[in-house]
């Protein structure tokens, strides 16, 4: 989802640490090493993730530190990913195996046999499948130790963290809306005990 552009939903993090002293050289080194990589056509791998300039998807190069924007970094986490439908896939399988049963003559195929064929069948069309690209936005706040991330599920979040670590050596944690009002109490020096008073209001109410 964008950050720049366009709307939707973000989820917000806490960094844990702090960059170390030449984090601007340390980093450029880091992300150029994750940036993004197109599929292979011929590889049978099925996703590819990286970063990629937040404001050009297809630029991974990072020219001039463009991604640096004191104090800020701002960089798009792009994930690709093809498949092969399974029904195209049945039908591949069931061409290739009757054609085999017609050429050997032969009225049933081993288990095996009809295995190896759906890895062939599978691969074949994995290489002619395109992928279906998704971008997720990403500021991170230097100076706040914040970072705003433009997406929500679990299993992305999860994903980007992942990422985040092995490019920044930094730990990730997502912020609450519990936390985030007791880290505000704490920072204006108020009794962060208030909020052990919050009870959940139901705003739909019971059905008349």
């Amino acid at each position: 989802m964008g950050l720049i552009k366009g709307s939707g939903g973000f989820t917000r993090f806490t960094v844990n640490g702090a960059p170390p002293p030449d984090y601007l050289e340390q980093y450029t080194e880091q992300i150029s090493h994750f940036a993004f990589t197109t599929l292979d056509e011929y590889s049978d791998e099925e996703r590819a993730t990286g970063w990629v300039n937040i404001m050009n998807i297809f630029d991974s190069q990072f020219l001039d530190r463009n991604f640096f924007k004191h104090p800020y970094i701002t960089l798009t986490w792009r994930l690709d990913i093809r498949k092969v439908p399974q029904k195209a896939l049945n039908q591949h399988c069931f061409e290739a195996e009757e054609e085999i049963k017609h050429e050997e003559d032969i009225e049933f195929l081993h288990k095996k046999h009809r295995k190896e064929i759906k890895e062939m069948m599978w691969r074949k069309l994995l290489k002619r499948a395109i992928p279906n690209s998704y971008t997720y936005d990403m500021v991170w706040n230097l100076e706040s130790s914040t970072v705003i991330f433009g997406g929500t599920g679990d299993k992305v979040c999860d994903e980007f963290s992942e990422c985040f670590t092995k490019t920044f050596d930094l730990n990730l944690s997502p912020v609450f809306p519990y936390s985030l009002a007791f880290s505000l109490l704490e920072k204006e020096m108020l009794n962060t005990g208030l909020l052990d008073a919050l009870r959940p209001i139901d705003f739909i109410g019971e059905a008349q």
